[in-house]
């Protein structure tokens, strides 16, 4: 059922809430509970708490969920937005080759030891160099005649996929080290366990920027649906369109992969998900979506710290489990014809 445009801003303003609510409440969970007084005295009144509860609340436990709302917002409205681009409702932020592009940069850190020499820095770095270069691969082969179509994005991006696929699997090959083995599969697992603040400050600011130059670009998006010759009829450059929206979906992914490695699904089932609330108008579905996805990936990571506790269950792993079922119910509901209009 479509939302009124009165209803439609009390959803998200109660979104909002409840994403503000869901931080909160998600700190005073996981391997040791902390009580929610504790909780709140940490956040706004440190001196009058146990300085280890402190610690635990500032350092470790409010970056991590601010990091999951902020890459599960990221990942939602980048779907969105390439199903937009594809006119398909299957199109994943991972379909161009975003999160295997970033995987071999990963591999490559680990490998060569880049990781040792500069420390996760290194591996960020590398990781989202790679996963730019892995979108411009991708772009440069779906160009055709001066024009990137849907189609051959599509294809291009699964190919890409596979053959980085086969290129990380090899660099896990020379790996030599088990624990640093390890490490590296946990992380392209995906997994939110390296929050800190200078990785937050990185990610939101990504996201941030990113969520709001896609949300200036929704009439874009909007007139992609209609179909190349309509778009060009109504005045839309759509070769220009596409590779800028799929530019800043990639960088945006990107950070998101060097931050927390490959957590799949969100930004495919999301969108699906809000479209039958808002509609297909991306004015309505960006802002949406971001709330939507945000608190999907914090309390997946929530389930995942405490689903096997003292042990961490890697996040990406646990939206992959959920998620494929999920999008297969909605898909049959919606009668499954992929058409990205909605």
């Amino acid at each position: 059922m479509r939302l009124s445009a009165p209803a439609y801003a009390i959803a998200v303003l109660l979104g909002v809430v409840a994403l503000m609510a869901s931080v909160i409440a998600s700190i005073g969970l996981g391997a040791v509970d902390l009580a929610s007084a504790d909780v709140w005295r940490a956040l706004f009144d440190p001196s009058g708490v146990d300085p280890v509860v402190a610690q635990i609340v500032r350092e470790l436990r409010l970056p991590r969920a601010l990091l999951g709302a902020s890459v599960g917002a990221a990942l939602a409205v980048t779907g969105a937005s390439l199903q937009a681009v594809m006119r398909s409702n299957l199109a994943d932020p991972y379909v161009l080759g975003v999160s295997s592009g970033a995987s071999i940069g990963a591999a490559i850190a680990v490998v060569t030891g880049a990781e040792h020499l500069l420390g996760g820095t290194g591996l960020m770095a590398l990781s989202y160099a790679a996963a730019v270069g892995g979108v411009s691969v991708v772009l440069a082969i779906a160009r055709v005649g001066g024009r990137v179509h849907a189609t051959r994005l599509l294809l291009a991006g699964a190919a890409f996929s596979a053959f980085a696929g086969s290129v990380t699997g090899l660099l896990l090959y020379l790996v030599p080290e088990a624990s640093a083995l390890r490490g590296l599969v946990f992380w392209l697992l995906g997994g939110l366990g390296g929050a800190d603040w200078a990785l937050l400050a990185w990610t939101g600011t990504s996201t941030l920027v990113g969520v709001t130059a896609l949300l200036a670009l929704a009439r874009w998006q909007n007139l992609l649906l209609l179909g190349d010759e309509a778009a060009q009829t109504l005045g839309l450059e759509v070769m220009q369109a596409r590779v800028i929206i799929v530019l800043v979906a990639a960088l945006m992914v990107g950070a998101t992969v060097a931050s927390a490695g490959a957590i799949g699904f969100v930004g495919l089932v999301v969108p699906h998900a809000m479209r039958p609330w808002t509609g297909p108008d991306h004015r309505r579905l960006i802002p949406a979506s971001a709330i939507a996805g945000g608190l999907l990936l914090l309390w997946m990571d929530v389930i995942a710290r405490l689903a096997l506790a003292p042990r961490e269950l890697p996040v990406g792993v646990l939206t992959g489990l959920v998620g494929a079922p999920v999008f297969l119910a909605i898909l049959r509901r919606s009668g499954g014809d992929g058409d990205g209009r909605g």
